[in-house]
């Protein structure tokens, strides 16, 4: 084979890999149907832990708010008075059945179950929240697992396009157009781009087994994400979305824990308060076979226990719950701000590689394939310009990355639902 041959063979081979890399590729046949966002999403809402953990615990304060609204048990009492002892024999006993009722006032029932009805509140909330967390990560590892897709398929394409070029290097050194150092270094090349296919894989399975984890699926074949990241986001506006925080499930069961907190300080405050506990019944008297009705009446005398200390505590957790929600709401308020400029940033960073860099790092790998075939250029310019246009693609997977972060970043903090994102092609 002459020089002029092979050295065309090799620049048709580079070439090829520069508009495949320009195209796009596909990754390995998938290991089961890929999902899309939505799929996967539905799957950790159906049967993740942490929410049926949510939701179970919403069922529990519900079962304590009808137990809050149920009325004491009547008391049902028998007594015999009058036996024994020092009486004669013939001295008739008593006998007395009656039935005592307790009687709740000074709004103390109503404060226990509107206390129990706000902390079923703050449980369906929190339901809300961990679905909310819950879809927020869902939609952050899908990203991660798409883009660990996109990775792999790149460096996969390094990999062969390395290959293909040791190949022909081999041809050249082998018709003595070559030195053999430029087999050596196109071998190394070709190593290097095998070690980052390998550690590529290995992130995507890593990535594909968290997102699983999500609903459990800790057996199984791996799920395998379809689609591609976006290049755009929409931005909402910030004081819009700063004045929606309120809005948000975080706060709301703030504002119903310390409506609970307020009724169980009423509860607190009027725990020492007697009870008023009526009673009625019949009393027989043995020997005579009379009988007569009874009725009483009685309060506890509040001398020992005066609910000091319980008044205290509520009225100090009550405080707490003040200052933990201006806490959440300071915390909120800093995330989202954060968040809205991440997105912000990650938007112009896609933009800068999808208008500039990558376009940039294409032309200058055509460029030198070109002026290869035509001998103005030496083989290690158009590996060094392979290898570039590799890094800039991985380099624009992972700012796509950070966009779809951040955007459900901005999606989890925004009350309702933002419109769903663009997707890109490679």
């Amino acid at each position: 084979m002459s020089r002029r041959r092979i050295r065309r063979l090799l620049a048709g081979l580079a070439l090829a890999a520069g508009i495949s890399f320009t195209a796009g590729a596909q990754a390995p046949d998938p290991i089961e149907k890929p999902l899309t966002l939505e799929e996967a999403q539905a799957r950790a809402l159906e049967s993740g832990p942490e929410l049926r953990a949510a939701a179970a615990r919403l069922s529990a304060f519900e079962g304590a708010l009808r137990q809050a609204r149920a009325l004491p048990n009547p008391e049902l009492s028998f007594e015999v008075e009058d036996f024994g002892g020092t009486l004669p024999a013939s001295a008739p006993s008593q006998q007395t059945l009656s039935i005592g009722q307790r009687v709740e006032w000074f709004g103390k029932r109503s404060a226990r179950v509107e206390a129990a009805r706000l902390e079923r509140e703050v449980a369906a909330h929190d339901l809300e929240r961990s679905r909310r967390d819950l879809l927020h990560e869902v939609e952050g590892r899908f990203a991660g697992l798409l883009g660990a897709q996109q990775r792999l398929a790149i460096t996969e394409e390094s990999t062969l396009t390395a290959r293909e070029v040791r190949t022909a290097v081999a041809a050249l050194v082998a018709a003595g157009e070559a030195s053999p150092i430029e087999e050596t270094r196109v071998a190394g090349d070709e190593a290097l781009a095998g070690i980052e296919r390998q550690a590529a894989a290995r992130d995507a399975r890593e990535a594909a087994g968290v997102l699983a984890r999500l609903w459990g699926g800790v057996t199984g074949p791996s799920p395998r994400a379809a689609g591609f990241l976006a290049e755009s986001a929409p931005i909402p506006d910030r004081s819009v979305a700063l004045a929606g925080l309120s809005h948000l499930p975080d706060l709301l069961r703030w504002d119903a824990e310390l409506a609970r907190r307020e009724s169980l300080a009423t509860l607190a405050r009027r725990g020492p308060l007697p009870d008023l506990t009526l009673s009625a019944g019949a009393r027989s008297f043995s020997g005579t076979g009379e009988r007569t009705w009874v009725a009483g009446i009685s309060l506890p005398v509040p001398l020992l226990t005066t609910g000091a200390g319980a008044r205290s505590e509520a009225s100090a957790r009550l405080e707490e719950a003040r200052q933990e929600r201006r806490a959440e709401e300071a915390r909120l308020h800093a995330a989202l701000l954060a968040a809205h400029e991440a997105l912000r940033s990650a938007l112009d960073e896609v933009r800068v590689f999808e208008e500039k860099v990558l376009p940039s790092a294409r032309l200058v790998y055509d460029a030198l394939g070109e002026g290869y075939r035509r001998g103005k250029f030496r083989l290690l310019d158009l590996l060094e310009a392979r290898r570039n246009l590799a890094t800039v693609r991985l380099r624009a997977v992972d700012a796509r990355i950070r966009l779809a972060l951040a955007l459900a970043d901005v999606r989890r903090l925004t009350p309702g639902e933002l419109p769903a994102q663009q997707r890109g092609t490679e």
